[in-house]
């Protein structure tokens, strides 16, 4: 709690609760405060405020004047003061425009603290009480949705495994929010923003089927290496990295003696990506295909090593 202007008829019912050397809890209870003296007694309480907490603040007359300040509290990171106005607000002017302004300041103040979970709550609640709400019409919240998400997948750590080999579900959350938010709001002009962190993403996820892949290989497991670079392909399009896969799909269907797979799979690569450094290395390959089995591929599993 914060002071008050001493000007602004509000009236307050203050428990506090202290615990006794008996170990007996004792509750005092203040009621009726005079407004000239609301200003010292909230004062009093604020000074017994906890590091976390953050300094005292002065509120103001009014709700554009509070929300105003807690703008300029958030501007200049401090957090905790940001939110007492903001709470401030959304208490005492409910009906106000503003009240639904700091509600999504609040998101936006939980955002900026790293408070992801916090602010996912806080958005999603904005939008289910404000449906209506410019910025839930332009997309804003849920673009922030999918940002909160974003922002929350693991990094890459030194002395720490690479973000690929760890659990991707937090980048699979990320990018269902951010294609959710582009399939809803697709004239929102956070969809540019939003590219960038779903490319980022994809790249995550298909990294991480690619080390998968690896490790089958490394240890002569080529159909399953294939599975999995076949599942990247199909559930990540658009990550831009289908010539690379395409190409290691095809190497590895030659690995598993299946040159008919390996061609059709080289032939998509110059196909589709002709301008991709792996469009000529697959055309080396289909070169070889022809050379070494000519016209007449053999079955799976049945051609030469």
């Amino acid at each position: 709690m914060g002071l008050v202007d001493v000007r602004v008829p509000l009236t307050y019912h203050i428990f506090r609760m202290f615990p006794s050397r008996s170990g007996v809890v004792l509750i005092l209870a203040a009621t009726l405060i005079p407004v000239g003296m609301l200003g010292m007694t909230v004062a009093m309480t604020g000074c017994a405020t906890s590091d976390e907490a953050g300094k005292a603040v002065t509120y103001s007359l009014t709700a554009k004047q509070n929300y105003e300040k807690g703008l300029d509290e958030l501007k200049d990171e401090n957090y905790s003061e940001a939110q007492k106005y903001f709470q401030f607000v959304r208490s005492k002017f409910p009906f106000s425009k503003y009240a639904a302004l700091a509600e999504l300041a609040i998101a936006d103040t939980n955002f900026a603290k790293a408070s992801y979970t916090e602010a996912i709550d806080a958005y999603k609640q904005f939008i289910r009480l404000h449906p209506t709400h410019e910025k839930t019409v332009d997309g804003y919240a849920a673009f922030k949705i999918g940002e909160c998400y974003f922002k929350d997948m693991p990094d890459d750590i030194w002395l720490l495994p690479p973000s690929y080999e760890k659990d991707q579900s937090a980048v699979s959350d990320a990018l269902r929010e951010i294609d959710d938010f582009v399939k809803k709001y697709p004239d929102s002009p956070y969809v540019k923003k939003a590219e960038p962190l779903r490319r980022e993403a994809l790249k995550r996820l298909v990294d991480h089927e690619v080390y998968v892949a690896r490790f089958y290989l490394d240890r002569d497991h080529p159909k399953a290496a294939a599975m999995r670079i076949e599942g990247a392909i199909r559930r990540y399009p658009g990550s831009g990295r289908e010539p690379e896969l395409l190409l290691t799909l095809g190497q590895t269907y030659l690995h598993m003696n299946d040159p008919a797979r390996a061609r059709d799979t080289f032939e998509r690569v110059v196909r589709e990506f002709h301008d991709a450094s792996q469009a000529r290395a697959s055309e080396l390959y289909l070169d070889f295909i022809k050379q070494r089995f000519g016209d007449r591929l053999p079955a799976a599993g049945t051609g030469h090593g």
